[in-house]
């Protein structure tokens, strides 16, 4: 590299470094404004609750199935070795079909849910955008991306108060 080359570098680094200092900068966990805001605790009960729901279903079904295969177990001696395994079969297909069904309605919510938070992220950054305006800062930068931070920077608490003032209408489908 030749000395032009060197000095334009490093007028270069000297010029946008100074440009970064003269920004302001703010840093906020989007995750725990989602967790503790208002709208956020009800969209995590909403998914809490239908993933209970969904369990509760499936601890049920898993007991009769047991069940009829237990029942069938008793029955080993008595049915003819074709009916039996005709029998086997049969439950087998319905835990197979049930499996199926439950995968599906486990996609469905992890979609919705996934659907659900993509929105509401929609309506944060819109308050992001105009918090970043209002308080004339320039970067707002995730605290998950951040190795550390002056306190003073970080803008979470403002944010939380102004989702749960101004998000309170949401939907979940």
């Amino acid at each position: 590299m030749t000395r032009f080359h060197k000095l334009i570098l490093i007028l270069y680094l000297l010029f946008s470094a100074e440009n970064v200092y003269g920004q302001n900068i703010a840093y906020a966990n989007i995750d725990s404004v989602i967790k503790n805001s208002n709208v956020g605790k009800k969209i995590i009960s909403y998914f809490s609750n239908k993933n209970n729901e969904l369990i509760k279903d499936f601890k049920n079904k898993e007991k009769i199935f047991k069940e009829k295969e237990q029942s069938l177990k008793s029955k080993k001696n008595i049915l003819d070795n074709n009916e039996y395994i005709k029998k086997v079969d049969e439950i087998k297909k319905e835990i197979n079909s049930f499996n199926i069904e439950h995968k599906k309605k486990i996609n469905q919510i992890k979609t919705e849910n996934d659907e659900v938070l993509k929105a509401l992220m929609n309506e944060i950054n819109k308050i992001l955008k105009e918090f970043a305006e209002t308080n004339n800062i320039d970067i707002i930068f995730s605290s998950n991306q951040m190795l550390i931070g002056k306190s003073k920077l970080d803008v979470s608490n403002d944010l939380l108060n102004i989702v749960n003032k101004q998000i309170t209408n949401f939907k979940i489908k």
